[in-house]
């Protein structure tokens, strides 16, 4: 079946700018309070695809028992060559129909070969704004954020009901389009 792999950084990181930073130390306090004391974090988020349940588009399978499944005559592949959308598998010959209401070789989920990687990013950019002379405590914090932020698609899985005619492609994507938004929270 193989193993689900996913790789996640998380991170948040005060930007060097402003006074008492690396850079802008001495900046007078109108342009601190513009350019200093901002800070980014994002969320880096890669996994591995998801296995392939095989299936038969119009089979005959046994009654009561669910979905036919196709017979496996070989090792399947996946198509990395340009044009993979269209044609996901190098050899789809390897999955043949089986005889009327036969179960079929074919595992439930079928792993050697994966649904294509899933690859996010989500980045913000925030700066709080210290309240202290009207209350103690109260700030304001202001936030620029950004889901998909480099709009990466995330290919859906390709059709795997080996005798439909649009058997090996991918004719969609599941992910949601680059969406910003900004954010003020007030504390006090």
């Amino acid at each position: 079946m193989g193993i689900d792999r996913v790789l996640q950084v998380s991170y948040v990181y005060a930007l060097p700018f402003g006074r008492g930073k690396a850079f802008g130390g001495g900046m007078p306090r109108v342009l601190d309070t513009i350019f200093g004391g901002w800070a980014t974090n994002g969320v880096w988020r890669v996994s591995g695809g998801r296995p392939l349940n095989m299936t038969t588009y119009d089979g005959t399978s046994l009654p009561t028992y669910g979905p036919q499944r196709p017979n496996i005559v070989g090792t399947a592949h996946r198509n990395h060559a340009k044009g993979w959308i269209n044609n996901y598998f190098t050899n789809p010959q390897v999955f043949v129909l089986p005889p009327l209401y036969a179960l079929g070789n074919a595992p439930r989920s079928y792993g050697a070969v994966r649904t294509p990687y899933n690859f996010t990013t989500d980045l913000s950019v925030l700066k709080v704004f210290p309240l202290e002379r009207l209350h103690k405590g109260a700030s304001i914090e202001f936030r620029l954020e950004a889901s998909n932020a480099f709009n990466h698609p995330t290919f859906g899985q390709p059709a795997t009901d080996v005798d439909d005619p649009l058997f090996g492609q991918i004719t969609y994507t599941s992910s949601l389009p680059r969406q910003g938004q900004f954010g003020l929270k007030v504390t006090f």
